[in-house]
């Protein structure tokens, strides 16, 4: 046997004495761990899918948002809140003498002209704001309470299998007037609730008003019956997916690239722009992140909404969000060619005037309800 391999004899006194500074060393090294302060949080509030939709969502956060913690030595808590954003909005009102969010991401372009949004919000102008197009900031907020983070566009989608123009011609060119006699087919969301509803419900009174100079209210009562409106857009996705007899969903021009990323082929989704007189319309949705009012991080909120503008975010929204990124450099995703373009349609948003929509908001909603409750 090799006695090389074992140990020479030591003196106990020394051996004890190392041990003793090994256990000091130990439980001081225990102690900094155990004592160590917590790292900064900034609280981002946003609603409960945001970006949730590509092939991971249980680390987007750390992918996207991972870098922004590392360099600032924070934690980026996304509170994806179970609401919409005008329950974000409430939420935020209620906390106002209080605030526990930093940044909120999700109010939109006709959320805030509503005075409440500005009312829990901090004007901020990002020093790259030159990423944004400026008519993306323009439909969004010019003021600067919420900037551009992504936008899409509100339109009706089929499925070309099931619906199409040897089954039913007036799918093609589809004009409001046709979308009566096919409202048994169609599915759409409650706007007191849902954004992509609100944005249907503002597209028709924009092209009835603007545009045929009717009564928008006639639409709603000629397809009261028949209609499903359901509360949210998860809810009339699935009605829509589930029931065979509702073809038509009031949803975005990007899930047709979201039908092509899932099969991996060209897409049985179609999008259905509003028709009127030679020109296909839909309406731009807009969403923001911007700066809570008297939040408890304000220069580590400004620096995230900064990073948020640039390609380490903005590389991430196309196939997770499945929305068009605000900064309108980044490269897309292939499968986006199958998606309803801007230049594709005119905006049914210049049609109507945001100090228009201020105004007559409240009452538009009134009257809907009178029509569909009543």
């Amino acid at each position: 046997m090799n006695m090389s391999a074992y140990s020479s004899h030591r003196n106990p006194k020394v051996t004890i004495a190392a041990i003793a500074i090994a256990v000091v060393i130990i439980v001081g090294a225990y102690g900094l761990v155990f004592w160590q302060a917590p790292k900064p949080t900034l609280t981002v509030y946003t609603y409960d899918s945001f970006m949730l939709w590509g092939s991971d969502p249980d680390n987007i956060d750390e992918t996207v948002f991972g870098p922004f913690e590392d360099e600032y030595g924070i934690e980026v808590r996304i509170e994806r809140l179970n609401t919409d954003a005008n329950g974000i909005i409430s939420k935020l009102v209620a906390e106002q003498s209080n605030p526990v969010a930093d940044v909120v991401i999700g109010i939109d372009n006709i959320l805030i002209l509503q005075a409440q949004a500005k009312q829990v919000l901090e004007q901020y102008t990002p020093s790259n704001i030159d990423l944004v197009e400026h008519s993306i900031i323009d439909a969004l907020d010019p003021d600067h309470y919420v900037t551009p983070f992504d936008f899409g566009l509100v339109t009706l989608i089929h499925r070309t299998s099931e619906l199409n123009a040897t089954v039913n011609p007036g799918i093609e060119n589809l004009t409001l007037t046709n979308l009566v006699d096919m409202a048994s087919m169609l599915v759409t969301e409650n706007p007191h609730f849902s954004s992509p509803g609100l944005s249907f419900l503002l597209s028709q009174i924009a092209v009835y008003e603007k545009l045929m100079n009717a009564d928008w209210r006639d639409w709603w009562r000629a397809v009261k019956d028949d209609i499903d409106v359901q509360e949210g857009w998860t809810e009339a996705w699935t009605k829509w997916d589930s029931d065979s007899a509702r073809k038509i969903l009031v949803s975005y021009g990007t899930d047709p690239a979201y039908d092509a990323s899932w099969t991996g082929g060209a897409p049985d989704t179609a999008v259905a722009p509003i028709y009127y007189d030679g020109v296909d319309y839909a309406w731009m949705q807009v969403e923001g992140i911007g700066l809570v009012k008297n939040g408890p991080n304000p220069t580590l909120a400004k620096a995230f909404i900064d990073y948020c503008l640039t390609a380490a975010v903005q590389d991430n929204i196309a196939l997770n969000q499945w929305m068009f990124p605000a900064n309108t450099n980044v490269e897309l995703d292939p499968v986006f060619d199958y998606a309803l373009q801007l230049d594709d349609v005119s905006l049914l948003n210049e049609l109507l005037t945001g100090t228009e929509i201020a105004t007559n908001l409240e009452s538009w909603l009134n009257a809907y309800d009178e029509i569909m409750l009543g």
